[in-house]
C-alpha cells in the first residue's frame, strides 16, 4: 500500500478501510493487442522528465531531468502557480533510423486496423483531409515521440507494476471511489490512426457506493462512470446491474481504447465524432449544435478500438494493480496546476498534454474531481430507496402546509367577495353586470381555487407514491445516447470497399484538380462526378436499391412541389394536370397491389 496524503471519508475514516474498499471494487482493464502504454507511477513518469515554464520560444527550466519528484513538483508548482507550467517527459524524438529500428523490434505486437474510412461516408473523408493538413500549421507532437516515450516507459523501474491513484470521498449519500490512471503517452493518432497524439494522459473510472447493512463491509456498488469519448453527464454512467457491464466478482471490466485509453463498457470498435478544430469564437457559436452526443454536425468520425484482446490488468488478469491513495492534502495533486506532458501550444487543444487529476488545462478544478455526482448526472438520483422516501415525505409535508395555506387564503378571499357582492345587490347594481371591484375579487378567487386544486392534486400524488414501492427504472432509462460498438456489417471489411474507402477521397481531389486545370469544372461535370461517386459507394455498401428508391422519392417530391408552385403562380391547368397524372399512377399501383393479394 502507498498513501499520498491522508484521505478521510464519512464511513471510512482510516487508510486501511479506504484501501479495502478501493481494492474490493478496483476495475479490471482490458487493452487492445498492440497497446504500448499502461498505467504507471507518478515517480516513474517524473524521474526522466523536466519541469519548464513559459512558451516554447522562451522556456525556463525549473527542474532538470533526474531531479523531478512528486514533492519538488508540488513545491515548484506552488512557487510558480501564475506561470504556464508543463512537464516534458521525452527528451527528444527518435531519429529516422532509430525509429525504423524500434518498429522492427522482435517483441512488437501487431495491430490490424479496420478501415475507418469504410465505416464513414465520403464527406467525412474529405473533411479529414483538411484536418490532417491543419496539423502542419498547428502545434503537434513531433514524429518519433511515441517511440521515444515507449522506450522511456520500458526503462522505468516499475513499468511491470501498473498503478492507479484512488480518491475516496462522500457526497449526497454516496461513497465515491475514483480511480485515476497515468499513461506516458496518448498515441491514438500515430499508432492507431486516430485524431490526436499528446504526451501524458490521465483517465479515470468512478464507482458510486451506497450503504447496505447486508452487503460485505456495509456497502454495495450502485453506479459506475468512466471518462469516454462523445459522452457527457448521464451517458457516462451505468447502473451496477446493467447488462452492458461485465463483472469479475465485484470488479467491473473496462475496455480501454487503443492509444486513447478512453473507457467503454462493451467490447468492440466504436465510431467517435471528433469536433472540427475551429477558432474559439466560432466554437462558442456552434457549441449548442455540437455538444449533443447525438449531433454529428461538424464532427469527423474515427474508430476507437476497444477490442479487449490484449493485456488484462486486475483481478484474474496478466498483472495486478498497485494502489495509491490520494486526496486534497496530496501535494502533487493539489499544488501543481500545470500540464503533465509536452505543451505543443496547439490552439485547438487536441495535441496538448492534459493537466492532472484535479485540474483542467486552464487551472480551474475539474468537475469530475470536485463534483463527481454532478459530473455523471447523479445529483438528482437519491442514493437509496429509503432516502428517496425521505425526500418524498419532506415534499408531502411541504405540500400539505401549502395546501392548508391555499385553502385558508381561498376561504378568506371568498368571504370578501361575498360581502362585496351582497353590498352591490343592496345598492341595486344588476347581478348580471357586477361592478369592477366584484369582478376583480371574482378573478382572484378563481386563481386561488386553481392553485388550491393543483396543490391538492400534487399532495395526493405524493401520498400515492408513499403508499406504493418506488418502481425501479430499466437500466438504460437514464441514457440519451447509449454507446455501442459497430456491428460486423458496419466495419466495412469487404476488400473492394476497403480499397475504395482508402482511395476515394484522394481520387475526388485528383479529379477536381484536373478539371480545374483544364477549365472543365462546370456545374454539369461536378454533378456527374458527385453522382458517380454516390453510385459507386452505394453499390459497394450494398445500398444501391435504397439509393434508387430514395432518388425516386426525391424526384416525386420535386414534381409535387413544382406542380403546387405552378398552381400558386397561376398556371392552374398545368399544375392540376400534373397532380391528376400522379393521382392516376398512385391509384393504378394501388389497384395492382390489391389484385395481387
Amino acid at each position: 500500500m502507498e498513501v499520498h496524503g491522508n484521505p478521510l471519508g464519512e464511513s471510512a475514516r482510516d487508510e486501511a478501510s479506504q484501501l479495502a474498499l478501493v481494492r474490493r471494487f478496483e476495475p479490471v482493464i482490458r487493452y487492445v493487442r498492440g497497446e504500448l502504454f499502461f498505467p504507471m507511477s507518478v515517480e516513474d513518469y517524473l524521474m526522466p522528465s523536466r519541469l519548464v515554464a513559459g512558451s516554447t520560444k522562451n522556456l525556463d527550466v525549473l527542474a532538470d531531468r533526474g531531479h523531478l519528484t512528486p514533492y519538488s513538483l508540488a513545491a515548484l508548482g506552488r512557487a510558480h502557480s501564475s506561470r504556464s507550467l508543463s512537464i516534458q517527459h521525452v527528451e527528444s524524438p527518435l531519429s529516422r533510423a532509430a525509429y525504423a529500428s524500434w518498429r522492427r523490434r522482435p517483441d512488437r505486437e501487431r495491430f490490424r486496423a479496420s478501415s475507418r474510412f469504410a465505416a464513414v461516408g465520403m464527406p467525412s473523408r474529405l473533411i479529414d483531409v483538411g484536418l490532417r493538413l491543419t496539423l502542419l500549421l498547428r502545434g503537434r507532437v513531433p514524429g518519433g515521440f511515441t517511440a521515444a516515450a515507449h522506450q522511456a516507459y520500458a526503462r522505468s523501474e516499475h513499468h511491470e507494476r501498473p498503478h492507479y491513484y484512488a480518491h475516496v470521498t462522500t457526497d449526497g449519500g454516496y461513497t465515491i471511489l475514483q480511480y485515476w490512471y497515468l499513461y506516458a503517452m496518448n498515441d491514438f493518432r500515430s499508432t492507431f490512426g486516430g485524431v490526436n497524439d499528446h504526451e501524458g494522459d490521465w483517465e479515470q473510472v468512478t464507482i458510486y457506493l451506497v450503504p447496505e447493512a447486508s452487503a460485505e463491509g456495509g456497502y454495495r456498488a450502485a453506479w459506475i462512470a468512466a471518462s469516454s469519448h462523445d459522452e457527457v453527464g448521464d451517458d457516462l454512467r451505468r447502473r451496477w446491474d446493467d447488462p452492458d457491464l461485465t463483472l469479475v466478482g465485484d470488479h467491473p471490466v473496462i475496455f480501454a481504447g487503443a492509444g486513447s485509453h478512453s473507457a467503454s463498457f462493451l467490447q468492440g470498435e466504436y465510431v467517435i465524432g471528433q469536433p472540427l478544430p475551429l477558432p474559439p469564437w466560432i466554437s462558442r457559436v456552434t457549441r449548442p449544435l455540437t455538444d449533443s452526443a447525438d449531433s454529428k454536425l461538424l464532427r469527423i468520425p474515427y474508430i476507437d478500438y476497444k477490442r479487449g484482446d490484449g493485456r488484462c490488468i486486475g483481478e484474474g488478469g496478466d498483472r495486478a494493480w498497485t494502489a495509491v491513495l490520494v486526496d486534497e492534502s496530496t501535494p502533487w495533486v493539489t499544488e501543481y496546476p500545470g500540464l503533465w506532458g509536452l505543451d505543443t501550444e496547439d490552439p485547438f487543444g487536441g495535441e496538448r498534454a492534459p493537466a492532472g487529476p484535479r485540474f483542467n488545462r486552464d487551472g480551474t478544478v475539474r468537475q469530475s474531481w470536485a463534483s463527481p455526482l454532478a459530473w455523471s448526472g447523479l445529483d438528482k438520483v437519491p442514493a437509496t430507496a429509503a432516502e428517496a422516501t425521505q425526500h418524498i415525505t419532506r415534499i408531502r409535508d411541504g405540500l400539505a402546509q401549502r395546501a392548508a395555506e391555499a385553502h385558508r387564503s381561498l376561504e378568506d378571499r371568498r368571504e370578501v367577495l361575498r360581502g362585496a357582492y351582497a353590498a352591490e345587490r343592496a345598492l341595486g347594481i344588476p347581478v348580471a353586470t357586477p361592478g369592477p371591484h366584484v369582478a376583480e375579487l371574482d378573478r382572484e378567487v378563481e386563481v386561488l381555487r386553481r392553485e388550491a386544486v393543483q396543490v391538492s392534486e400534487l399532495l395526493a400524488g405524493t401520498e400515492r407514491a408513499l403508499a406504493t414501492p418506488i418502481p425501479e427504472d430499466p437500466p438504460h432509462a437514464h441514457l440519451r445516447h447509449r454507446a455501442v460498438p459497430l456491428a460486423v456489417t458496419e466495419l466495412g471489411q469487404g476488400r473492394l470497399l476497403r480499397v475504395w474507402a482508402a482511395a476515394s477521397a484522394s481520387l475526388v481531389l485528383l479529379v477536381l484538380g484536373i478539371l480545374m486545370l483544364n477549365d472543365a469544372a462546370t456545374v454539369e461535370a461536378l454533378l456527374l462526378l458527385a453522382g458517380g461517386m454516390i453510385v459507386i459507394e452505394s453499390v459497394l455498401r450494398r445500398r444501391f436499391i435504397q439509393l434508387v428508391v430514395g432518388a425516386a422519392v426525391l424526384a416525386l417530391a420535386v414534381v409535387v412541389v413544382w406542380a403546387v408552385a405552378s398552381i400558386v403562380l397561376g398556371n392552374l391547368q398545368q399544375g392540376f394536370g400534373v397532380l391528376l397524372i400522379l393521382g392516376a399512377i398512385y391509384l393504378g399501383v394501388s389497384t395492382l397491389r390489391e389484385a395481387a393479394r
